[in-house]
């Protein structure tokens, strides 16, 4: 017949009807994306959950899998307290009250004489999708020759897929993708902590932007390539205390959050192109809770 009768009596052509089948299609992929995604989730050592300290199997927000804890040797453990406290007696910089904390708290990690500390969380739903940004706030104090200090975007078997963090005797923070290995960020040691938003740019490209607590030190993007994909993260402290420990040699991250992809982000078959923008940190934001005393490692 050529002609399609339309509601109230009106006619459509056939390329109309087309159009608007291609139209429902690409409605239809938008969907599917979004489902094929990890959940949005934020969490920080502010939140009630850890007003008793940092446990294995604790989760103060939904979007999250609980956090798995574990250690090798008997000298390194979890905590909350202020980052505050591995700043090696140095002054806090201006605009700087609190580096990496939410109302006095974060996340600790410490590890010394040989030992290493790790805390994994998974994402939930599924792996990070095309324009899907993770953010971590990351706070190092000293480090001891040999020792590091790093947070890893992993898969669903654990495999690192992406590092970034910081090892004794280099002078730069490090990072290791799909084709570089421990090459050098640019950025060089702060004691004051730093905000790191890791986005999907592509299935197989990333951005990684760096904004130091320091103002002193300039905002890094990084970009390259990465293989797989990302389903959770790991923080580790590997003897960054060494010999001796104390809490100058303490490790904290804080402000865990998984963005939704931007609507401008949704991919093209050749599922590149996506971006997104930094993330402000909502460790402020949280919910008070009194700050713990670390222990001295």
């Amino acid at each position: 017949m050529g002609m399609f009768q339309e509601r109230y009596g009106k006619k459509i052509g056939v390329s109309k009807l087309l159009a608007l089948s291609a139209l429902a299609t690409l409605a239809l992929a938008g969907i599917c994306q979004t489902t094929h995604a990890a959940v949005v989730a934020s969490d920080n050592a502010g939140n009630y959950a850890y007003s008793s300290g940092w446990s294995n199997g604790s989760n103060g927000r939904s979007g999250f899998g609980a956090w798995s804890l574990t250690t090798i040797g008997s000298n390194s453990g979890f905590f909350t307290g202020s980052s505050t406290q591995n700043d090696n007696g140095k002054s806090l910089p201006a605009g700087d009250s609190s580096d990496i904390d939410s109302n006095g708290t974060a996340w600790g990690l410490y590890a010394n004489s040989g030992s290493v500390a790790t805390a994994t969380r998974d994402f939930t739903g599924s792996a990070l999708a095309v324009g899907q940004s993770f953010s971590l706030a990351f706070d190092n104090g000293n480090i001891g020759a040999g020792a590091s200090d790093t947070i890893s975007l992993l898969d669903a078997s654990g495999n690192t897929l992406f590092q970034f963090g910081f090892a004794g005797g280099l002078n730069d923070y490090f990072y290791t993708d799909a084709t570089s290995t421990a090459a050098d960020a640019g950025i060089p040691f702060t004691y004051f902590g730093l905000d790191t938003v890791f986005t999907l740019t592509s299935a197989t490209t990333y951005s990684l932007t760096v904004t130091p607590i320091d103002t002193a030190i300039s905002l890094k993007t990084i970009t390259g390539t990465i293989s797989g994909s990302i389903a959770g993260f790991n923080a580790v402290n590997d003897n960054a205390g060494g010999n001796t420990g104390g809490n100058d040699y303490n490790f904290y991250i804080n402000s865990a959050t998984v963005s939704a992809a931007s609507s401008s982000a949704v991919p093209s078959s050749s599922q590149a192109g996506a971006s997104w923008a930094r993330i402000p940190s909502a460790r402020r934001r949280s919910r008070a809770v009194a700050a713990r005393t670390s222990p001295t490692g």
